[in-house]
Parts: C-alpha cells; sequence; structure tokens
C-alpha cells in the first residue's frame, strides 16, 4: 500500500511540475513582448521587454534583434541587448518633440541562424485623445 501511495504522489507531483514549466517551442524560436501597445508622448522614451523562446536546437544560437518596419518620423528604437545569447532584452522606443502624431504600428524583430521572426507593436504617439484605428 505504501509503494503504491508514493507512486501517486509522484504521478501527481510529475503531472504539476509539466503544467507549471515554461513551453519551449518545439522547433526554432518565438519572440514576445512585455506590451503590445504603447501610448507615448512627444519628447518622451518608454520600454518593452522582449523575450525570445528557443528550442533544443537553437539555444545557442545568437540573437540580432531588429526592425522588419520603417520607423515614424522622430521615432527611434534602441535594444540593449541588441546582439548576443539572452533570453530577454530592452526595446527603448523614443519619440522626438516633432514625431509624427498618430497611430504606427512597428515590427519588432529577432533573427537567428539566418531565420527571422518579428511581432507587432502599437504606438500611440500624442495625448489620451488620440484612438487606435
Amino acid at each position: 500500500m505504501k509503494k503504491i501511495l508514493t507512486l501517486a504522489f509522484v504521478f501527481a507531483f510529475a503531472i504539476v511540475s509539466a503544467q507549471t514549466k515554461t513551453e519551449l517551442p518545439r522547433t526554432e524560436f518565438t519572440i514576445d513582448l512585455s506590451e503590445s501597445s504603447l501610448l507615448i508622448k512627444p519628447g518622451e522614451s518608454k520600454q518593452v521587454t522582449v523575450s525570445i523562446a528557443r528550442s533544443k536546437s537553437y539555444k545557442k544560437e545568437n540573437a540580432l534583434l531588429g526592425l522588419q518596419s520603417s520607423l515614424p518620423q522622430g521615432v527611434t528604437v534602441s535594444f540593449e541587448p541588441k546582439e548576443g545569447n539572452f533570453e530577454s532584452s530592452i526595446a527603448t522606443i523614443s519619440v522626438a518633440t516633432d514625431a509624427t502624431v498618430g497611430v504606427h504600428q512597428l515590427i519588432l524583430s529577432a533573427e537567428l541562424s539566418r531565420k527571422r521572426k518579428g511581432t507587432i507593436l502599437k504606438v500611440t504617439i500624442g495625448g489620451e485623445q488620440i484612438t487606435a484605428k
């Protein structure tokens, strides 16, 4: 009876552990953002965390972060770190005082082993009165 209870406990623990683990992609990698949209006033900067989840075959590959879209006038994006073997990076979106007001979609991307994937960040430049289209 003691063996059955021990086996049941081990089995239950294995199920709970499997459910709480971060799921890795089966192939290649994924790129995610801590926020999908930002409201930034002219003259301000905001940050989002860029996370890269890698499959086992991509664990040792270096990542290169960048953009797959053009930037609106007066907007710059920088990454820290931009290149290397990391799980997350901070993207800083800076908006100049003369930036184009409105809603813009930026595609932040990661390249690993000559494969590039991106994710959309919606950036609203202006005051609270501007609404997404």
